[in-house]
């Protein structure tokens, strides 16, 4: 009763629904802000969250995971870059399409984007493609889009590139890596909360249709309803044959849900059933 009263304090101090998280993830989270705080108990920290508005804020950044690297899974990275982006490439040419078109949902402070704008990019030049490509990057944490659009890094995050990558699309200014304009100015960077139920896609993209949509380690901080909600969205936003990549720890919940199909039997992606 004590974690429902503060879910009940915290939707009426800021307006935000924290009952939308996984138990585990929420208990956890509270109990590390309830140590930070200095305070005995769920009932104090409750008490504290009424009189003190940054804590309110602390406890919406801790909810809000902004961590990510860029190009964070090489067994997908490998699959995007060797068979999907060329599958896909071929077809918009086949068919005379306008653009290939990318989201990546809940894109923290942006590597997971920018990867994917870089891989295209990577399988354009490598084949001649004359396909334009939009990529599309939401997260819910204001802050984070607004360092996703600053594109600017340090080592840490780049641990995952390849050399050829990082010398491609990166400037280095004493310590800090540089997205190239090539690449930064040819993804929008919005602020999207994909559990609202009014949201159904980034503004700038004007429709959804997607060709490709990333969504990885978001799933797992929601509970069951929420996580049915996130997908059914993701797989209304998809195109025909269009591919949805999430984290390794999210491939039993998208198979559960029955809609979109296992493209091989490693890694995690899948694809829009016809």
């Amino acid at each position: 009763m004590t974690i429902q009263r503060l879910i009940e304090t915290v939707q009426h101090e800021s307006g935000m629904d924290i009952s939308v998280y996984a138990a585990s993830f929420l208990q956890n989270t509270l109990a590390q802000r309830v140590k930070e705080t200095g305070s005995a108990g769920l009932s104090e920290y409750m008490a504290f969250l009424r009189t003190d508005r940054e804590e309110l804020s602390k406890l919406s950044d801790a909810l809000h995971i902004s961590y990510t690297l860029f190009f964070r899974n090489p067994l997908d990275v490998s699959i995007l870059e060797g068979f999907v982006l060329p599958d896909l490439m071929q077809v918009k040419e086949h068919n005379n399409s306008s653009s290939l078109r990318i989201w990546s949902v809940g894109c923290a402070e942006g590597p997971e984007a920018f990867s994917l704008a870089m891989l295209a990019d990577t399988v354009i030049s490598g084949r001649d493609y004359k396909i334009p490509v939009m990529v599309f990057g939401t997260d819910i944490c204001p802050a984070a889009v607004d360092k996703a659009r600053e594109g600017c890094y340090d080592s840490n995050a780049l641990q995952n590139a390849r050399l050829s990558y990082i010398d491609r699309y990166f400037n280095l200014k004493k310590s800090t890596f540089f997205v190239k304009d090539q690449i930064l100015h040819h993804v929008d960077f919005s602020v999207g909360d994909i559990t609202d139920p009014e949201y159904t896609s980034p503004p700038a993209a004007i429709f959804a249709d997607f060709d490709l949509v990333s969504c990885c380690n978001l799933l797992i901080y929601y509970h069951y309803d929420i996580q049915q909600i996130i997908l059914e969205k993701l797989y209304h936003s998809l195109g025909r044959n269009g591919y949805l990549v999430v984290g390794e720890s999210e491939r039993q919940i998208v198979e559960n849900f029955g809609k979109l199909r296992h493209l091989y039997p490693i890694g995690n992606i899948f694809v829009k059933n016809k």
